[in-house]
């Protein structure tokens, strides 16, 4: 009950950001809107238009970005002082961070879900259509990798400050090499290879294998391969928390 309790305070606490509320609804659309403009001539008149395309490499790109929203959510200052508050109350360590990261996927399972609907029915960009479910799924489980990623680097370097810094290269790392904005084939042998490392990279494979060929062979690894990430975190997380040093 108190876990629901300090979860439920989280979410409202991410509610009452507005920046984190934009940076997760409504930022989406306008990078979706804008790329797609930016580069609707380079697409010509194939079965992908643009605005496909960017539909969902931006949602990919977004869900990862969660783990921004969660470093805030657990690190900033007026936070930490509840935070500090419920380090003395009869709950376990791992209660105090899996509830951010509780809050925070809850947040952006809701928006992605709303905002892939909004795409896909009311801009016509293409989903998946009646295989959106898959689309939302992959999007929900690679938030919650996002989350666990962002609160695994809190607990690393206990400051909001040092969390994002490293964590804006991490993820623009990540991204590149994932080929969310260009194909990374182009740039050499070397960095494609280095390519497959990055799970974003699997994540566009699979979506736009499912989308376009109806071909559900890396749904299940890649569903798996994002969920051992996101274990491996919260691993992390439980060896390294220790809640008096956030009070």
């Amino acid at each position: 009950m108190n876990f629901i309790k300090i979860v439920k305070l989280d979410l409202i606490n991410i509610l009452k950001n507005p920046t984190l509320l934009i940076s997760n609804t409504v930022l989406p659309l306008i990078l979706i809107g804008v790329l797609g403009f930016a580069t609707s001539g380079l697409f010509g008149a194939g079965d992908v238009s643009s605005y496909d395309y960017y539909g969902v490499t931006m949602m990919i790109f977004t869900a990862l970005m969660i783990a921004m929203t969660v470093s805030n959510t657990f690190m900033e200052d007026k936070v930490k002082r509840g935070n500090a508050r419920i380090v003395f109350a009869p709950v376990s360590k791992m209660e105090i961070y899996l509830s951010k990261v509780a809050a925070t996927f809850i947040m952006g399972t809701l928006s992605y879900s709303a905002l892939l609907l909004i795409g896909q029915y009311l801009f016509h960009m293409n989903f998946g259509g009646q295989n959106i479910g898959y689309i939302m799924l992959l999007i929900s489980a690679f938030s919650l990798f996002g989350c666990c990623l962002g609160t695994m680097f809190c607990c690393i370097f206990k400051s909001e400050e040092g969390a994002n810094a490293v964590l804006q290269v991490v993820v623009m790392l990540l991204v590149f090499f994932g080929g969310i904005f260009f194909p990374v084939a182009n740039l050499g042998k070397f960095v494609e290879t280095v390519s497959y490392l990055s799970p974003v990279k699997w994540m566009t494979e699979s979506a736009f294998r499912i989308i376009y060929d109806h071909d559900f062979s890396l749904f299940l690894p890649v569903l798996a391969l994002v969920l051992s990430g996101s274990f491996v975190c919260l691993l992390i997380c439980q060896i390294l928390y220790k809640p008096e040093e956030y009070a």
